[in-house]
Parts: C-alpha cells; sequence; structure tokens
C-alpha cells in the first residue's frame, strides 16, 4: 500500500471519502440500491438512505457480537474529526 498521506490530509481524506462510496455501492448492488455512478457526487436523500441502511445492519452485526453499536458510532466519529482536524491544519500525525 502506497502512503495515503503522500498527497496531503485532502486527498487523504477523498480516497477515505472514495472507500466509502465503494463499500455503499456494494451495499447497494445487495440491496437494490443501486444510486450511484462511482462518482463522490451523490444523492443527499441516497445518501442517507443506503448510508442509514448500511450502519443499522452493522450495528446487527455488533450486537450478534456482543458490542456496544454506540462504541462504533462514537469511534467513527472521533476518528472523523481527527482526519479533519489534519487537514485543516495541514498535519498528518
Amino acid at each position: 500500500m502506497t502512503d495515503l498521506y503522500e498527497n496531503g490530509a485532502a486527498e487523504a481524506n477523498k480516497t477515505r471519502a472514495y472507500w466509502a462510496l465503494t463499500a455503499l455501492e456494494a451495499f447497494g448492488r445487495k440491496t437494490g440500491q443501486n444510486y450511484f455512478d462511482g462518482t463522490l457526487n451523490v444523492d443527499a436523500e441516497a445518501l442517507g438512505e443506503v448510508t442509514g441502511d448500511l450502519l443499522a445492519d452493522v450495528f446487527h452485526l455488533a450486537r450478534l457480537n456482543h458490542m456496544d453499536p454506540e462504541w462504533i458510532t462514537s469511534a467513527a466519529y472521533r476518528h472523523f474529526e481527527e482526519e479533519v482536524k489534519e487537514e485543516e491544519e495541514g498535519t498528518t500525525d
């Protein structure tokens, strides 16, 4: 794998967004929610619908594995905040 930060934090976050898009596209193919065209330009309503459904299903998976879905949400949001902070500050700690 190449250095995620090779082109800076903003590009690293764009790469992360593409990874998320890839996951949503795969989920959408399985659920019949084929709303994506491979670009980061996603209709807000479609993004909300598919993301909400995927997260709910991840929460079901967490529950089946005796894990608190709220912990996942909190951890994910902390990661997101740090990555945005890196972008805004121009750092890559």
